[in-house]
This record gives C-alpha cells, sequence and structure tokens, in this order.
C-alpha cells in the first residue's frame, strides 16, 4: 500500500482511499459496527463530484451509509492527490474489475470484496486539479461540501451504488507479550468489541495487570466482573463495552435505536456498580485465564469506562442522567461513556503511557461531569 495511504489510514477515524498498484483498489476506513451493518446487505452509495475554487478543481467524494433507515451516515473527503485521482478514473471506468477493502477503528482490514457497481460507464474530465493538500482553498471546499450535503443538495454528483454481496470476512491476530488474541468481523459483536478494546490496552499495562473477563464466585458459580479490568500503582480501570443487540441494526429507526442504546447504558451502569460494590465488600476477583487472584487496591478512585458501538446525540436524556450521577456519587468514581473510534483517540494520543491514559480519561471524566452531558467528542491538541 502507498505509504501515504497507510499514514492517512492510520491518523484518521474514517475515510475513503483509491489507489492503483497493478490492481485497482480502494479503501473505506469505517467503524465496525458500520461495517458489520454492510456485510449484512445495509445500502451503501458513493457521490462523486467537482468544486471549482480560484479557477482550480477538486475532486470530492461522499460516502452514504444507511446505517438508519431515516438517517444516513455520510462520510465526505476530498481526493486531492494525483495518485488517488487517477486510480479513481480507473475504478469508475472499469466499474466491476475492482476490489474493495473495508477497515476498522483499529486501522485492520476485516473485510473484503469484489464490489459491483451500478454505473460502470462513469466519465468524469477533471482539468487542472489542485494537488496541493493542506491550503485554504482546500478547507473551502471541505466546508462546501458538507454545506451542501447537510442540505441535501448534491444533485449534481454522480450517485453510485456499491454492492459487496459476495464480501469475505478477514481474521487477523493480534501478538503481544502477553497473548494471541483473534479478530474476526463474524464473531459475536460483543465479544469483538471486547477484544478490540483489549488488544491495544495489552501493550500499554504491564503483565499480569489487565484481565478479560475476570470473575468472582458467587452461590458455587462463577460470575463476571466486569468485561476488562486493569490496574497499576496510581489506578484501576473497569470497562463495560456495549453494542447494539439487534442482529441488523439498519433495519430500526432512530428511535428504537436510542432506546437500545440506553438500555445497553444503563445495564454497563448497574454492572460497574456491582463490581465496585465487590471490590468494598472485599470479594475476592480472579483471572479468568489462570484463576489466580487479582489483588485490587479499593483506596484508588476507580476509572469506569462504558463503550459503545455508537452514542446518538439526540433524543430525551435527562432521566436517564440520574442513574450515572448516582454511580458516580455513591462510588466516588470517574465515569466516562463513548464510542470505541473516541477511546482508540486517547489510547494513540496517550502513546503507551498508563499515567497518561489515566490523565487524558480522568479530564474527560471532569468534562462530563461539569457539562452534564456526555455527548461530545475528544479533542486533541499537538504542541
Amino acid at each position: 500500500m502507498d505509504d501515504f495511504i497507510s499514514s492517512r489510514l492510520n491518523d484518521e477515524e474514517v475515510g475513503i482511499w483509491f489507489y492503483d498498484n497493478g490492481l485497482e483498489k480502494f479503501i473505506i476506513k469505517l467503524p465496525n459496527h458500520i461495517i458489520r451493518a454492510i456485510n449484512q446487505g445495509c445500502k451503501l452509495e458513493m457521490l462523486v463530484g467537482q468544486y471549482f475554487v480560484s479557477e482550480k478543481t477538486y475532486p470530492v467524494i461522499g460516502l452514504f451509509i444507511y446505517d438508519h433507515i431515516d438517517n444516513p451516515l455520510i462520510v465526505t473527503q476530498s481526493s486531492n492527490f494525483l495518485l488517488e485521482i487517477d486510480a479513481l478514473k480507473l475504478i469508475l471506468k472499469r466499474g466491476n474489475s475492482i476490489l474493495l477493502d473495508f477497515y476498522d477503528e483499529l486501522g485492520v482490514p476485516v473485510l473484503s470484496s469484489n464490489p459491483t457497481l451500478s454505473e460502470n460507464t462513469v466519465e468524469i474530465q477533471w482539468q487542472n486539479i489542485d494537488t496541493e493538500y493542506n491550503n485554504d482553498n482546500w478547507k473551502k471546499v471541505l466546508d462546501q461540501m458538507k454545506l451542501d450535503f447537510d442540505a441535501k443538495n448534491y444533485q449534481d454528483f454522480q450517485r453510485i451504488e456499491i454492492n459487496v454481496s459476495n464480501a469475505v470476512a478477514i481474521q487477523s491476530a493480534f501478538i503481544t507479550d502477553q497473548n494471541i488474541t483473534t479478530h474476526y468481523l463474524e464473531e459475536k459483536e460483543g465479544d469483538q468489541l471486547e477484544k478490540k478494546v483489549f488488544v491495544p490496552l495489552e501493550s500499554i499495562f504491564k503483565i499480569n495487570t489487565i484481565f478479560l473477563n475476570p470473575y468472582f464466585n458467587s452461590s458455587g458459580r462463577k460470575k463476571e466482573f466486569t468485561d476488562i479490568f486493569a490496574h497499576y500503582e496510581l489506578g484501576t480501570f473497569y470497562i463495560e463495552s456495549k453494542v447494539l443487540s439487534s442482529q441488523k441494526a439498519f433495519d430500526k429507526s432512530i428511535s428504537k435505536q436510542q432506546d437500545n442504546i440506553k438500555k445497553q447504558i444503563l445495564k454497563a451502569v448497574n454492572q460497574l456498580a456491582g463490581a465496585l460494590r465487590s471490590v468494598s465488600n472485599e470479594i475476592s476477583v480472579f483471572d479468568s485465564k489462570s484463576n489466580l487472584k487479582i489483588e485490587i487496591n479499593k483506596g484508588l478512585v476507580p476509572q469506569c469506562i462504558i463503550l459503545v458501538s455508537e452514542l446518538p446525540s439526540f433524543g430525551e436524556w435527562e432521566d436517564f442522567n440520574i442513574s450515572i450521577f448516582k454511580l458516580i456519587s455513591q462510588y466516588n468514581c470517574y465515569l466516562n461513556i463513548m464510542e470505541l473510534s473516541d477511546f482508540m483517540k486517547i489510547i494513540k494520543v496517550a502513546s503507551a503511557s498508563i499515567e497518561k491514559l489515566d490523565y487524558y480519561l480522568m479530564k474527560r471524566a471532569e468534562g462530563f461531569e461539569t457539562t452534564k452531558t456526555f455527548f461530545y467528542k475528544t479533542e486533541v491538541v499537538f504542541n
């Protein structure tokens, strides 16, 4: 893969990239639950067009993903590298002799397809293309594109439906000092989300300080303590991951999706409360792999994290907040509710430092308590 695509694939949360390395291919990076929806039949559509700014031409691409029947996800991008432009021309001309790979939040390929396009004779004549990546005109293009798409003003774009019915899931393995973890799109979604979180965290924490699905004994049975537990000398981390329970979530309306997400988050809140209560009561917790007892310092302020596959920023949530702030005040803990992509951003910025990870989560939780809302994205500022 070309270096400039690899770097953008690692740096950007979502995107569309094209390249020609003897075989025309384009790459789409999306959250895992969106890729899963596409693999299950969710409609996928690409819009291709152009803007003219200061006598320059800017090719632009939009990706419409109908993951909600009444509110599709829109990904917009200006492709202003000549290599990408040339590859895109070939892809649009060839139509069906192309490859498409989907990458998830970890930057890992999870699905590959030889897609069919609804129109395979598209010819777009781009003249006088501006190929500088960072400039004022490029920013104007993206701003204008966002305004047009928000206003549903895209009648001048070529609409191309992408059919990936022949897609094949890709299995990957992550090897760390502690473990080998497999990663597969067709696993249970809950199990997969746990692994997605566990893999990058395992590279930050020392051996025997991070645990997947630890348990405690209750009435002669093993009960899960939390999805992931980790600790170091200054902090403890309790992580619950929740996904949509619907097998084909894109068949549901936004209101039903929101109700489902609320239910999943409240379930996670109750599970975290149970885990913190167990520690307060000095109930023994064990590693699910070695069955050895985990020593937990209950004198440290816990970092509680609820990860969800998606978090809609609308609807009525006031009554919902009562349960959340009750957990914070009762157990004197920090709490973050966020999408996986947001958590990955914090892990990346922490640069393998547990202390930085702890600090960033602490500051984010303080923002949550101040604003009384968890509907915000983590902004990364580099000095």
